[in-house]
């Protein structure tokens, strides 16, 4: 099965930057502000994000029968240009409704 078509959709209805821009509303929202591992993590206005994976999550039981998961690093390390597999600041995991707007639901872990 080819399935390149459903992956072009869901990098264009889930873009990188689409990502970004909605960790940084989220962050807003928040105060800049997320417990992580039992304490208060602060992430400044600089804080970069770098998308690892998107996943298209199939589950009757919530809304709509599944969700996108989208997830990304905070402060990547790059090496030539490319992902070292390592972040600065840890791992944020967001939930999407299949509609493509993120819910309520980031999961966060510290470096």
């Amino acid at each position: 099965m080819d399935w390149t078509y459903v992956m072009t959709g869901l990098d264009a209805h889930l873009s990188d930057e689409k990502v970004r821009c909605d960790v940084e509303e989220f962050f807003n929202a928040v105060g800049r502000r997320l417990d992580v591992d039992g304490e208060a993590v602060v992430f400044p206005p600089e804080t970069r994000v770098h998308v690892v994976e998107k996943m298209l999550v199939r589950n009757p039981e919530v809304r709509g029968g599944g969700y996108f998961l989208v997830k990304s690093v905070l402060n990547p390390t790059f090496q030539d240009g490319k992902y070292t597999g390592r972040a600065l600041s840890g791992t944020l995991k967001i939930m999407y409704d299949l509609e493509g707007g993120w819910l309520d639901e980031f999961y966060s872990r510290a470096a």
